[in-house]
């Protein structure tokens, strides 16, 4: 679990905002102002009807973000919608595919 400080919302609209996919998840990324990063996960039960196994993704998401929280530069709203693809990878797959569309949207400092 993030911090409170580290959480979305309820009410956070992400018009107008970074939007990429992959065939794991979808991230949307805007910048919130504030210096801190705040995140979100969303795991439908389209993924899977079992409420351990979305809870594992979302542990996944969330331990991997917190390992990458120190390249981040502040100031970013995230939100991870995570899709049916993530069953057929492996964790350093997506772990990968994380880092690599977080560099893209320019969250990870590219000098690190």
């Amino acid at each position: 679990m993030f911090k409170k400080e580290n959480r979305l919302v309820p009410g956070i609209k992400f018009n107008n905002s970074y939007f990429t996919t992959v065939p794991q998840f979808v991230l949307k990324e805007k910048k919130n102002g504030l210096s801190i990063n705040r995140f979100g996960i969303v795991v439908s039960k389209k993924i899977d009807k079992r409420a351990t196994v979305r809870n594992s993704i979302k542990r996944f998401f969330r331990n991997t973000l917190r390992s990458l929280y120190g390249k981040m530069s502040a100031g970013h709203d995230i939100l991870i919608i995570v899709k049916k693809g993530i069953s057929g990878k492996t964790e350093e797959e997506n772990m990968l595919a994380i880092e690599n569309v977080l560099r893209k949207a320019g969250v990870i400092r590219i000098n690190d």
